[in-house]
């Protein structure tokens, strides 16, 4: 069976972001889905996009009725040509088991596995820092791309350098954005990002 979704369970449903791709993405983030949303839904990925490469819907949701899980179900089973969805979840969220034999790849992102990444960058010298992204950039691994974006998204202002905070949370809204160039920003954010005493 070919499957045109994947899903994605992480405590932290703002913090993600779709890798970097050709293909159009639309987002929607409610704190609980209905029935009437995923019409909406529906409606928007009956749409033909701008460009030939496709679509991403991502659906980002702390709560999704059974309703609204049966008629997602039912837009999962005849998608529209080039379509393809995300739905983000948090780990405990249950979903009906029709539903659920609809997704394809299922992933889950751990503030712990999140914090890895980030603290490693976060703690690493400048010339550590470019390595790392040296190595992402060889790889484009989008799951360590995502960790970043959602550890500079985690800063609090306890820093002294309110600057270098305003620059690190402006790199942090541009990070994986279409058409964004993320070595660039990585760069900008491993230098910009004040070294850890």
């Amino acid at each position: 069976m070919n499957h045109h979704a994947q899903l994605v369970r992480t405590e932290d449903i703002s913090a993600y972001t779709h890798p970097e791709t050709a293909q159009t993405i639309l987002t929607t983030e409610l704190e609980k889905i209905g029935i009437d949303d995923v019409r909406t839904i529906t409606s928007q990925a009956q749409l033909r996009p701008a460009t030939n490469t496709g679509q991403v819907f991502v659906i980002a949701t702390t709560s999704l009725t059974t309703e609204a899980q049966n008629a997602l179900l039912k837009l999962l089973e005849e998608p529209p040509p080039d379509t393809s969805f995300v739905l983000v979840v948090p780990p405990a969220l249950q979903l009906l088991p029709t539903l659920q034999s609809r997704i394809g790849e299922e992933t889950t992102i751990t503030n712990a596995s999140m914090n890895d990444s980030w603290l490693s960058f976060q703690g690493a010298s400048y010339a550590d820092r470019q390595q790392q992204i040296d190595d992402w950039h060889k790889t484009k691994d989008p799951r360590w791309l995502s960790e970043i974006a959602a550890g500079v998204h985690s800063l609090t202002a306890n820093t002294r350098d309110v600057e270098a905070l305003r620059v690190v949370q402006f790199v942090g809204q541009k990070l994986q954005t279409r058409g964004a160039s993320n070595k660039m920003l990585l760069e900008h954010l491993a230098l910009t990002l004040p070294l850890q005493e």
